[in-house]
């Protein structure tokens, strides 16, 4: 059972976020998504081709319609009532018949077994209970079905730092997954591939108004993948990770 407090309080800061555009204050930080954006699209396009699909987290900035041409269909489904409300109006504008939107809990998914072959989002798996969130999707997923999510990191202390001076800006019971988070995924999938984003890209924020932003990025990013290629230690840096697993393990009884 979901502890139903922590689903509340996830439920109102959200409606609150979507109503009062604090979303969009929180994205402009995100401007540096380029590499994982761009990789993240090519990896959902590449499952998602004439299959049911769930997107985890929807609203005003939801894959849902991108990938609509590519789906058999794709249901989006948030906590939040104010984001299922901005999603619709988004697809009805587009004149979209596979895809729905539905206020849903990710811990508790109100969809038949073995009948989905993706899930995927962006940055909601932290606000999760994993070990819940596994075992739903486990029971959704077909046997060859696979999970795809850019999710945030919390090994960087300077980025921890940023995080405790800015606490209005999240939900005090998300949690950046852990490399313990990471290698648990292990227990419930048979394949797994993690790829690392984003330390020296930082410092390209600041000039993201600025001509110099898209080569200065171009720049980061190849530094970035190189070092997190030769020194895999230093992923415990990254602020984010590009989550990719399939083959759903059998939940033990």
């Amino acid at each position: 059972m979901a502890d139903t407090s922590r689903i509340e309080n996830e439920k109102a800061f959200h409606n609150e976020s979507f109503s009062t555009g604090l979303r969009s204050k929180i994205d402009s930080y995100y401007e540096i998504f380029v590499g994982i954006r761009a990789e993240f699209r090519r990896r959902v396009a590449e499952a998602i081709r004439g299959e049911n699909a769930l997107e985890l987290g929807c609203g005003p900035s939801t894959f849902s319609p991108e990938f609509a041409a590519l789906a058999a269909h794709i249901k989006g489904i948030d906590i939040s009532e104010e984001a299922v409300r901005q999603s619709e109006e988004r697809a009805k504008a587009a004149g979209l018949n596979n895809v729905d939107f539905q206020v849903m809990n990710a811990e508790e998914l109100q969809i038949p077994d073995a009948s989905l072959a993706l899930i995927f989002g962006s940055g909601i798996i932290h606000h999760l209970d994993l070990e819940a969130f596994y075992a739903e999707a486990k029971r959704v997923l077909k046997p060859q079905g696979r999970i795809l999510f850019m999710e945030p990191l919390g090994h960087n202390p300077l980025i921890n730092a940023y995080r405790n001076r800015t606490p209005g800006m999240r939900t005090p019971d998300e949690h950046p997954l852990l490399k313990k988070d990471l290698d648990n995924l292990a227990q419930h999938f048979i394949n797994l591939n993690i790829k690392y984003y984003y330390f020296w890209s930082l410092f390209a924020i600041p000039f993201r108004r600025f001509r110099v932003f898209k080569p200065m990025l171009s720049l980061l990013d190849g530094m970035d993948q190189l070092m997190f290629k030769l020194l895999p230690f230093s992923s415990t840096w990254a602020w984010y990770a590009l989550i990719d697993a399939s083959g759903p393990k059998a939940t033990k009884k």
